[in-house]
């Protein structure tokens, strides 16, 4: 059962049925006795995983991977073939562009018909219409009918109208990718702020570095099943792995670290000197210890630059380096180099984890495991120094 404000999935499959070609003869037809051949498939298959209320889960997989049917199933616009979801509170959900829309229908139209199947009444909807429309940033393009509207122009109302239904539980799907830059922004301004509020959200996205930053749970699907979730720096590594493998892995859980490895010093160098303040053209050399408590013959470390509790800049592992750590010693330094820091004048940290060649088990993690200062870099803002110049050209 979820607590009020969770999501509770457990043993969820969805299957469709695909049909064959319509009968071309009478043969073909008495043959299958008039009924149309199909086969069965899977979106989703066995999938369970629990939403705590005031969380935010985030929702990664390639396309087709079964995230879109899932949040469908969860928004009770799809009903699951076999398993149970159970879903407490009030539930807003931004699914594919333009659902509960009616494109003959004005968008304030609009506003009334989705916010009363949202569970709003009437006077609800006109005491916060003004500041849908404004948050949506439509103006007089409000009264149109929305058959003329852009993509952009769907998900600003969309989003706009499930921000300011109060929900307790948000399910958002991919329609933030759609739209301007500074509208997704503030699109993401305002779900940390129900981040801050103690709403639940299921987030589905494709950017990986935005869910490992704002999410408390990452979970990955492939081909409808869950082949990782848990901690959101460690499942975002075990995700990258999984997209550079050819195969797909059958599972992995993130579950607790097993202690078997664990992380001594770590240290940065430059021409062999010990520092603690980089600049964008050093060559960097990141030293990291490993102490290993028990025999592991399949290693992979990864690491993971960030922001000071932002995103992730940059990410890799042993596995995607190709460096074998089978024979390594109780206690052994990696050497990670870098020929070229381009960043901007900051600081910033770095995460470390451990886990098998698999991804099945974790051997330690290690976030925020070290810090630097980058410095040396001041003709431009933003993360990435790009070593822009600019000239007149007559």
């Amino acid at each position: 059962m979820a607590d009020l404000g969770g999501i509770s999935v457990q043993d969820v499959t969805k299957t469709f049925r695909i049909y064959q070609e319509q009968f071309r003869t009478l043969k073909e037809r008495a043959l299958h006795f008039g009924k149309i051949p199909y086969h069965e498939f899977d979106a989703v298959h066995q999938v369970s995983f629990n939403v705590p209320p005031g969380s935010m889960t985030g929702l990664l997989g390639h396309n087709g991977s079964g995230k879109s049917t899932l949040l469908k199933c969860i928004a009770g616009t799809l009903r699951q073939s076999t398993g149970t979801i159970q879903v407490q509170g009030r539930m807003a959900a931004l699914l594919e562009l333009g659902a509960g829309f009616h494109p003959e229908l004005t968008g304030r139209e609009n506003l009334y018909l989705a916010g009363s199947i949202l569970g709003l009444k009437k006077h609800e909807i006109t005491s916060r219409l003004d500041r849908i429309v404004e948050f949506a940033e439509l103006g007089d393009f409000i009264d149109n009918q929305m058959k003329h509207y852009s993509t952009g122009m769907f998900a600003r109302l969309g989003f706009a109208l499930s921000v300011h239904v109060e929900p307790e539980i948000l399910l958002i799907d991919e329609v933030l990718a759609v739209g301007d830059e500074a509208f997704q922004l503030k699109c993401l301004d305002q779900i940390r702020r129900f981040h801050d509020e103690g709403v639940t959200m299921l987030f589905v996205t494709h950017d990986v570095d935005l869910a490992a930053s704002i999410c408390d749970k990452i979970i990955v699907l492939d081909h409808g099943r869950v082949i990782a979730q848990g901690d959101p720096s460690e499942a975002a590594i075990t995700y990258r792995q999984y997209l550079h493998t050819d195969e797909a892995i059958t599972s992995m859980e993130i579950t607790s670290p097993n202690g078997a490895i664990s992380f001594g010093n770590i240290n940065f160098l430059v021409d062999g000197r010990q520092i603690t303040t980089i600049r964008p053209l050093d060559v960097v050399t990141m030293n990291v210890e490993i102490i290993m408590n028990e025999q592991v013959n399949d290693l992979v470390v990864a690491y993971a630059i960030r922001e000071i509790g932002g995103n992730i800049i940059n990410s890799s592992n042993t596995h995607l380096l190709t460096t074998d750590l089978s024979n390594i010693s109780s206690r052994t330094v990696l050497s990670f180099t870098f020929n070229s820091f381009p960043l901007l004048n900051g600081m910033y940290e770095v995460d470390l984890g451990a886990h098998s060649s698999d991804g099945k088990t974790l051997y330690t993690q290690s976030n925020q495991a070290s810090r630097f200062t980058l410095t040396g870099s001041s003709k431009s803002a933003g993360v990435v120094d790009l070593a822009v110049e600019a000239r007149v050209i007559n």
